[in-house]
């Protein structure tokens, strides 16, 4: 009986009685969940539905399945707007942008309801679809683990020890018709084609087998991992800097890997065959694309794993002293004050004498020229920023404080031979600084 694995599944990881969130599609493994929940002594269960709109009167007709269903279960229910963004549907395909937006609903819904978990319908089937589908695309061996039961941001997998036809049977037995997902049939996704090849092979059992003996052999291989990155990374919020790498080829791959889905929890796009040629490139590497939102590049000897760097787009503002402007592309704010304060980060500036004009803040444009202190002339500003060694992706992200479109500072890096303080008491004298990252 599905509700006697249920239990036993929270049991077996040791989930006392708490408030849960049932992700519920009103198909037929979800259905199965809900029900199963609902049975379950001192849980108080919640459902939660997201529609995506993404086939029309079909997804009209899920949601309102999951309305009756969960009022005949006296099951409170959250029903979420699942509307995809075209770009990220453009970026990541269908199936991630939905899922994506699917997980982000969920977690609203568990934070509003206050509860402890998500749980979702992932059963064995499945978990073997997961297995076949990461040995076609190259997975190591840490894919093979498949889906887990419990991970580690509270959310469950209560049914993989169950497959589609004991879910069926359940639902057959309780008298309830699932809605069914025509897109499910449609064999331009691998999903649907390798769910086909399972059923046809019979080797759910097998492929799910291989997940559970990856799961069990991978704290033995993770600790090995550990101690690479111990020896060999510097971990930072946005960046890995690889300091030296290990001689054995695999653990290249595996601290690789690690520190990809670190700083891109969504990257599904590396195969093992991705993994391989990065660490047998590594001495060559200079930069190189690892995924779509990350790279790989070498900046004195050392290779670094970053987030890319989005360019900057144009910005131009007026600055008043005294009225603090915030530059929104670059989440700082830039000060100017009349009146010295002596800040520790403060550049002074002096203006020529009987100047008048206007201060105002942008980013470099095509052309501009820059006195740099001590030099007996001005000089294009790109050529200032390479003499600085600023890199090429941070060069737009300047501010540049500039006097009737003269450039009087470099924001961070240098202030003008031309508005440098000097003894004279001529010209108006002023503090400029940046607040923020």
């Amino acid at each position: 009986m599905i509700s006697e694995i249920v239990r036993q599944f929270f049991v077996k990881h040791r989930i006392e009685p708490c408030a849960i969130v049932a992700a519920v599609s009103g198909g037929a493994d979800s259905t199965a969940l809900l029900l199963a929940l609902s049975d379950l002594n001192g849980y108080a269960v919640t459902a939660a539905h997201v529609n995506h709109h993404l086939r029309g009167a079909d997804s009209d007709a899920d949601e309102a399945f999951v309305r009756d269903l969960c009022r005949e279960l006296n099951v409170a229910l959250h029903v979420a707007d699942g509307t995809l963004d075209e770009q990220r549907v453009r970026e990541r395909g269908v199936e991630a942008a939905a899922r994506e937006v699917r997980y982000a609903r969920l977690r609203e819904i568990r934070d509003a309801t206050r509860s402890a978990f998500i749980a979702t319908a992932h059963q064995k089937n499945d978990q073997a679809e997961t297995v076949l589908m990461r040995l076609l695309t190259g997975s190591g061996i840490g894919g093979l683990r498949g889906i887990h039961a419990v991970r580690g941001d509270g959310v469950l997998r209560p049914l993989l020890e169950v497959t589609r036809e004991e879910i069926d049977e359940f639902l057959r037995h309780r008298g309830i018709t699932p809605r069914h997902d025509r897109s499910n049939d449609d064999p331009r996704f691998l999903r649907n084609r390798v769910r086909i090849l399972v059923r046809e092979l019979g080797a759910v059992d097998n492929l799910a087998s291989i997940a559970a003996q990856a799961r069990q052999q991978w704290p033995i291989l993770e600790s090995a991992i550990d101690e690479a990155e111990g020896a060999c990374a510097e971990v930072g919020v946005n960046e890995t800097r690889f300091v030296r790498w290990p001689h054995d080829p695999w653990l290249r791959q595996a601290l690789l890997h690690r520190h990809i889905h670190r700083l891109d929890s969504d990257a599904r796009d590396v195969s093992a065959s991705d993994l391989a040629r990065l660490a047998s490139d590594i001495d060559s590497i200079k930069r190189v694309s690892v995924t779509k939102t990350l790279e790989l590049i070498r900046k004195n000897d050392v290779l670094v794993l970053r987030k890319r760097i989005e360019p900057t787009s144009d910005f131009e503002f007026e600055l008043e002293p005294n009225e603090p402007v915030h530059i929104g592309a670059l989440g700082v704010t830039i000060h100017l004050t009349a009146q010295p304060r002596n800040r520790a980060t403060a550049q002074p500036i002096q203006l020529p004498p009987n100047t008048p004009g206007t201060f105002t803040v942008r980013n470099r444009r095509t052309g501009d020229r820059f006195h740099p202190l001590g030099s007996p002339s001005p000089k294009k500003l790109k050529d200032f920023l390479i003499d600085r060694k600023i890199d090429v992706e941070l060069r737009d992200r300047i501010p540049l404080l500039l006097w009737n479109d003269e450039i009087v500072w470099v924001a961070g890096v240098e202030v003008s031979e031309r508005f440098k303080v000097t003894d004279s008491a001529a010209g108006d004298r002023y503090e400029v600084w940046l607040e923020g990252s």
